[in-house]
C-alpha cells in the first residue's frame, strides 16, 4: 500500500464521516418518515419502524469501530504475546478482532437486506415502506464503505504518527 501524506489521510478521515452520516441520515429520515405517516386510511396494510429495523445498522456501526480498532501492524508481526507460553500471538488476536468487525457488518447488512425484503417487499405494502427497507440497506452500504475508507486512509504506512519506543 502507497504511503499517503497527511493531508489525504485527513481527506480520507472526512470521505469516511461523511459516508457514515449519510448512512444514518437515511435511516433517521425514514424513521422520521415512519413516525409522521398517516396509518387511518381505510383498509389498507400498513408496516411501521420498529426495533427490528434499528438492529442491522447497530450491528455496521459496532463493525465499524472493532475493525478501525485494530492496527494493520499487529497484523503482519507475529513478535509479540499475550501469554507466558507464546501460544497466543497479538497476530491471531488482532486477526479474530478483525474477523468479529467484519462479521458484525456482513451480518449487518445480510439482516437490513432480509428486513427490506422479508417486511417491506413481500407483504407488498407499496412504494413508501419499500422506500424504508431500502433507507436501511443504504445505511449498512454506507457504513461499510465508510469503514473501507477509513481503514485505509488511517492505516497507511507513514512515520509521522508511528512512534517506536
Amino acid at each position: 500500500m502507497p504511503s499517503w501524506g497527511p493531508k489525504t489521510r485527513e481527506a480520507g478521515a472526512y470521505i469516511s464521516g461523511a459516508l457514515f452520516a449519510i448512512g444514518w441520515w437515511f435511516f433517521i429520515d425514514s424513521v422520521v418518515y415512519s413516525k409522521n405517516w398517516d396509518y387511518g386510511r381505510d383498509g389498507e396494510k400498513h408496516a411501521s419502524i420498529e426495533f427490528v429495523d434499528w438492529v442491522p445498522g447497530i450491528c455496521s456501526t459496532l463493525g465499524l469501530i472493532i475493525i478501525n480498532c485494530v492496527d494493520k501492524a499487529s497484523l503482519t508481526g507475529d513478535s509479540f504475546t499475550f501469554s507466558d507460553s507464546g501460544s497466543v500471538s497479538v497476530q491471531w488476536i488482532a486477526r479474530l478482532f478483525l474477523f468479529i468487525g467484519f462479521s458484525f457488518m456482513a451480518g449487518g447488512l445480510a439482516g437490513s437486506i432480509s428486513v427490506m425484503c422479508l417486511k417491506y417487499i413481500i407483504p407488498d405494502y407499496g412504494e413508501v415502506f419499500t422506500f424504508w427497507g431500502i433507507c436501511s440497506v443504504v445505511q449498512n452500504a454506507a457504513i461499510m464503505l465508510s469503514a473501507a475508507v477509513l481503514w485505509f486512509s488511517q492505516n497507511s504506512s507513514s512515520d509521522e504518527y508511528n512512534f517506536s519506543i
